[in-house]
């Protein structure tokens, strides 16, 4: 009888509530091999983990590690997985990196910030969004306003924050880009430059946080103005 009990046990199926594991250690053997190529594949795989907190928390500790030595594109990778994962479990972590001495001085990492804090939609990180909407460089800047997105499924309250944040950066970049004088070559590059960057992803966010569609930046202002105020579940009656 014993014996039949212990091989039902042994063959029993694995609880369904178990934690998922954390394949984010072999990430960190990987590049202490000096095998980033490898790296970046496993943390592509990661970012598929939906909700995997655990793998989550390891990757912003693997992000704060200075070692080992890390490229570029493993950074990119790990914010990447970070955003494919959306766990609400590192906002306060993610956004702490934005202090972090030895990171807070690339723009590709605020960037990278960024969009891992979009994967998690967390009302928590809209107020760190916004503040990187106000940032020196135009990479990171688009990579906020392309973050806020995902904030579709958010409170009217909160999405309104982000929109009003990403319409004052996109409206005035058209106004700016329209009105230098093509005999002024390079505020022209810069304000063509930066439009560039932050265009496509103003208007796939403005999209998706009031769910209608406009032609051009002075019809956005336009509506943003007029409904501004409005409750926003009503608009479509």
């Amino acid at each position: 009888m014993l014996v039949a009990f212990t091989i039902l046990l042994l063959a029993a199926p694995a609880a369904k509530d178990a934690a998922p594991k954390s394949e984010v250690p072999k990430v960190t053997a990987l590049l202490s091999k000096d095998q980033p190529g490898k790296a970046i594949k496993l943390l592509r795989k990661i970012g598929k983990h939906k909700d995997n907190h655990a793998e989550a928390i390891d990757l912003v500790k693997l992000i704060k590690a200075p070692k080992p030595k890390k490229a570029q594109e493993v950074y990119e990778a790990c914010f990447l997985a970070l955003k494919g994962i959306g766990s609400r479990k590192v906002t306060r972590a993610l956004i702490a990196l934005f202090k972090h001495p030895r990171l807070k001085k690339e723009p590709m990492f605020r960037a990278g910030i960024c969009r891992a804090l979009g994967g998690s939609a967390d009302p928590k990180a809209v107020s760190a969004l916004t503040d990187r909407m106000r940032d020196p460089d135009d990479r990171v800047i688009a990579a906020a306003i392309d973050a806020a997105g995902p904030f579709r499924y958010a409170a009217v309250s909160v999405r309104k924050e982000l929109f009003k944040a990403v319409i004052s950066v996109y409206v005035p970049t058209w106004n700016m880009k329209e009105s230098i004088k093509p005999d002024h070559k390079k505020r022209r590059q810069r304000a063509e430059r930066r439009w560039e960057l932050i265009a496509k992803p103003s208007e796939r966010s403005l999209q998706l946080l009031s769910d209608i569609t406009q032609p051009d930046p002075p019809a956005w202002r336009r509506w943003w103005n007029d409904n501004k105020k409005k409750k926003w579940a009503e608009l479509g009656d």
